[in-house]
């Protein structure tokens, strides 16, 4: 407990009570920290202010972890709304746009946002609810096809990935960049065993786990070759899974996505998803027995047809995009609508949305966001 600081109408204590003496807390340490793990990031905020333990016990990275594992804050979305005309003007939610700058969500993890400038194209790192950012050093590419943004657990450490396309051979490349360590972007090698004469004809990207899934449809010569490419994200190293044929019947409406954890593809039909799902990308089995269906019969009063992707489905609400209109999320379930999102009139809503809860995540070089952001 603090020393008691005597205000003047209270200076007439016998000099041996003019303050309290220090004392011992009257809960344990380990309770006192188990209590503030459940609490909820904005209380968590204020806390910090009580003493200098309580302060920076709230900002070690091991308790920072646990609270996020604990998943007790409330739950945010994040998406992309742009104007008829076709300009991205801002976000719902969260406009983080400045007087000379807007900004495009990308993708998000643990509570932290991926947000490129419209203007520069810069990329950084966002937290909204601790205010703080980090800008990323420049890609050496300009034609992203995907960026994927994870924490790995076995090192403690947030990667992004990013997939684009070689405008050199034509082909895909791959590029990694741990968050806050390293200064610039790291290439890696993207298995490609097809030859340069190749077409690709779809390319989906999920990050699922400690791992980023590319799945790739080439045709070489008339034959096609549909696989996964999985990036180990401890390792860096690529694992190839070569899909049998025949899974899907339409690749022109198959996606991927983060199924609660794993990775899946998911192709759209009426009313309904065709969902692969790869339990384990480092072991060889019939993928098809994976494979299930799911009905959107309690979802038709939102729906129109089949002009829908799915984004992603948690702890059993799948994530449904409308094409320009709203997103929505289905309880698989109990068959029915649990919760709309939607923009106002005049404008259109993009695939782009992220789903997470306010944590107090921070990356080494972090700062405060300039005081010009509305948030």
């Amino acid at each position: 407990m603090a020393r008691c600081r005597g205000r003047k109408e209270l200076k007439t204590l016998d000099k041996d009570e003019n303050c309290v003496p220090t004392r011992e807390p009257l809960l344990p340490q380990e309770i006192i920290v188990e209590i503030l793990n459940w609490m909820p990031v904005k209380y968590l905020l204020r806390m910090r202010c009580v003493c200098k333990q309580w302060n920076d016990l709230i900002q070690d990275h091991y308790f920072i972890q646990k609270h996020i594992s604990l998943a007790n804050s409330r739950h945010v979305y994040y998406f992309n709304k742009w104007k008829v005309e076709g300009n991205i003007d801002e976000e719902h939610h969260d406009n983080y746009k400045s007087k000379h700058e807007t900004f495009q969500l990308v993708c998000g993890c643990d509570g932290m946002l991926l947000k490129r400038s419209n203007a520069s194209h810069k990329c950084l790192i966002h937290n909204p609810t601790t205010r703080k950012i980090l800008y990323l050093p420049d890609c050496g590419h300009d034609l992203s096809l995907s960026i994927s943004f994870s924490f790995v657990p076995s090192i403690g450490e947030y990667k992004l990935v990013s997939i684009y396309e070689d405008t050199a051979t034509g082909n895909e490349g791959c590029e990694v960049i741990t968050v806050g360590v390293d200064e610039s972007w790291r290439p890696l090698q993207l298995p490609n065993s097809h030859g340069l004469n190749q077409s690709r004809r779809k390319l989906s990207v999920a990050s699922a786990g400690a791992a980023v899934h590319c799945f790739r449809v080439t045709e070489v010569v008339g034959e096609v070759f549909e696989e996964v490419l999985s990036l180990d994200l401890e390792t860096e190293c690529f694992t190839s899974t070569t899909l049998e044929p025949g899974l899907f019947s339409d690749w022109k409406k198959v996606w991927a996505l983060n199924w609660n954890g794993h990775p899946a593809l998911a192709e759209t039909g009426r009313e309904e998803l065709k969902v692969l799902v790869i339990e384990d990308y480092k072991k060889k089995y019939k993928l098809a027995e994976n494979k299930f269906g799911v009905s959107l019969e309690g979802a038709k009063k939102v729906m129109q047809g089949d002009d829908f992707v799915p984004l992603g489905a948690e702890r059993g609400i799948l994530w449904v995009w409308l094409r320009d209109k709203k997103m929505f999320g289905y309880d698989i379930k109990h068959g029915r609508v649990s919760r709309e999102l939607s923009v106002p009139e005049g404008y259109n809503i993009t695939d782009t949305m992220y789903i997470g809860r306010e944590s107090l995540a921070t990356l080494r070089g972090m700062q405060k966001q300039p005081s010009s952001w509305r948030v």
